[in-house]
This record gives structure tokens, sequence and C-alpha cells, in this order.
């Protein structure tokens, strides 16, 4: 018996349904990720915005060139990544100094929202393939899909810069 009293909905009611769960048991920790930057994106302004996007980049470039890696442990994940967390608290505290320079505009909402879509694509990218993440995390086979190929991650680092271009502005 159809709940709904009308034979044949509950049926297609059911697969949406089923289908928007699949999508966010795939990619939860993309909207976990970007959900998240919205929230700071909205409370702190899209300046700040544009300063965690420069901070990643910095702190990616900062990670990569330490001279001291050796002296840690080469197993420990939490580690490595909190030495990649320091380097960008770091960058973000000196671009945050700089974002007094940057033009003030009332931000919209959806430039606002794909802006921090594309820095938490960008902080998955950077996860999968510059940090040790995987070890301590285990991203579902359709988010590998979307962040794991060296093409993607190429294209996940240049879409913030793509996305500050039409919408930092």
């Amino acid at each position: 018996m159809d709940l709904l009293g009308n034979p044949g909905i509950a049926e297609p009611l059911k697969a949406a349904l089923d289908y928007v769960i699949a999508f966010g048991a795939d990619f939860f920790a993309f909207i976990v990720v970007a959900g998240a930057i919205a929230t700071i994106a909205f409370y702190f302004g899209r300046d700040r915005l544009i300063s965690l996007i420069a901070a990643l980049y910095a702190g990616i470039v900062l990670y990569r060139a330490f001279p001291y890696g050796s002296l840690f442990p080469a197993d420990n994940a939490y580690i490595q990544i909190g030495v990649f967390v320091g380097f960008t608290l770091v960058s973000l505290l000196a671009f945050s100094g700089l974002s007094f320079f940057l033009a003030r505009s009332t931000s919209s909402f959806l430039g606002t929202a794909i802006l921090s879509g594309v820095t938490a694509g960008l902080i998955l990218a950077i996860s999968i393939h510059v940090l040790p993440v995987q070890t301590i995390y285990t991203f579902s086979a359709p988010t590998l899909a979307l962040f794991a190929s060296p093409e993607m991650f190429f294209w996940w680092l240049v879409a913030p810069l793509a996305g500050l271009f039409f919408f930092g502005r």
C-alpha cells in the first residue's frame, strides 16, 4: 500500500531521497569544509576569504620547502598536518593585515558561496596531494575521482584564482 495514497509517487520520491543521501555521503568532506568556509566568509567578510586563499597558496610553498621536516617523525600525519596548518595560519595573519588595502564592497551571496566552494575544493586537493590526510580519513571513491588525479589537482589550484577573478572584485 502506498502511504501517500497515490500509486507511483512514493517510488520516485524514495529514489530522489536516496540520490540526495548518497550525494551527501559521497561528498561529505567537501560539504563540511565548504560550509565551514562559507560561515567564516559570511561572518568575517569576503576580504578575509581572499586572505585565506592567499595563505593556502603560501602554506603549500612553505610546507614543501620546509627544510626541517626530518626532525619530526615521518609516520605521524598529525604533526605534518600541524606544520602545514601552522604555516597557513602565519600566512593568514600576514595577509589579513594586507586585507585592509583590498577594496571593500558588498559581497553577493552567490559570489561568496562560489568562492567558498572553490576554496573548499582547494583545501581537499591539498589534503589529498600534499598532506597525509588519507592516513587519518578515508575519502569516498567519488571524492577521490574529483580530487585525486594530477590534472584535477592542477584545476583545483587554478579554480580559486578564477573565482577571485570573476567574483573577488
